[in-house]
């Protein structure tokens, strides 16, 4: 969970200038033209999303537009894919974003409308409505939209809702017949904004992060197995504990604070039973690698 640079506005104009207008098909006149005042009008409503921090109202619906003109909008979406004519726009908001900003998990495959496009249709192009997702998570978003009016049933925007440089996400760990098991949720007592707590736990729930971590966590703490092995046998549970936590920094650094794997990592750390020799249970080593590792380290 993390925030993304807030996307720049100097081509919404020409964006609209591109996306809306008439053309010839089968000997018929379709789409629309837009005036120079409904361009503007558009614009205005942007200029409403970003001082409203994306809260819903009517008039973004765009009710106040003739239907002609909200559908030539919401229709231009398709025209962000690649080799069409506003590629331009899903390009840049890709940029620099590998994995999805909300799991962490999947590459950013998708842009997602944090307002809908079915129902916000003026805002189908605006790029400040459009956050990288990987598909796993744009789908549970769609699937779960429901009353937006509802303060705390609202997404965090990756845009506008600045998350503090606190560690808010949190991992509760415990080992059960041989297995990791990790519930992630949210932390509390770290200084969040009012609200945000709730929100994040909503997003949890929502978009079905727990499951999906479950299936990514012990896959991905097999490739600490002879690490972890490794720095028992030399040093106990305080190497293990020392190595968790050297590795939770580097992770840090290498996604950021409140990616599931560095959370995972320094839960792990402060975890006295993994620590002290049940990550062993987890991840057993046959025991002729065993051998092979204290030969290899007594050598």
């Amino acid at each position: 969970m993390r925030n993304l640079p807030l996307p720049a506005r100097e081509s919404d104009r020409s964006d609209l200038l591109r996306a809306i207008k008439t053309y010839r098909y089968g000997g018929r006149v379709l789409g629309y033209t837009a005036t120079s005042q409904e361009l503007d009008a558009i614009l205005a409503l942007y200029d409403r999303y970003d001082a409203d921090r994306a809260a819903p109202c009517e008039a973004m619906k765009g009710g106040a537009f003739p239907t002609a003109l909200t559908d030539a909008v919401h229709d231009a979406f398709e025209s962000t894919q690649q080799g069409r004519k506003l590629h331009s726009i899903r390009k840049t908001l890709f940029s620099g974003v590998d994995l999805c900003p909300i799991c962490g998990i999947g590459p950013v495959v998708e842009l997602d409308h944090y307002l809908p496009r079915s129902v916000f249709k003026p805002l189908a192009i605006y790029a400040r409505n459009l956050v990288p997702m990987c598909h796993a998570c744009n789908l549970a978003k769609l699937a779960g939209f429901g009353d937006q009016d509802e303060q705390e049933q609202r997404f965090l925007h990756a845009y506008f809702d600045a998350l503090p440089d606190v560690s808010f996400l949190s991992a509760d760990v415990s080992i059960r017949d041989g297995g990791l098991v990790v519930e992630f949720g949210i932390d509390e007592g770290v200084g969040l904004p009012d609200g945000y707590a709730r929100r994040l736990e909503h997003q949890i729930t929502e978009l079905g992060l727990n499951a999906r971590y479950r299936s990514e966590v012990n896959t991905y703490i097999t490739s600490h197995a002879i690490a972890l092995h490794l720095q028992h046998a030399t040093g106990g549970g305080g190497a293990v504990c020392a190595f968790l936590r050297l590795q939770a920094r580097y992770e840090t650094g290498a996604f950021y604070r409140n990616h599931w794997r560095p959370t995972l990592l320094a839960a792990l750390a402060i975890h006295d039973e993994f620590t002290d020799g049940g990550f062993a249970a987890v991840l057993p080593v046959p025991r002729d690698m065993l051998d092979d590792m204290a030969g290899e380290h007594w050598a």
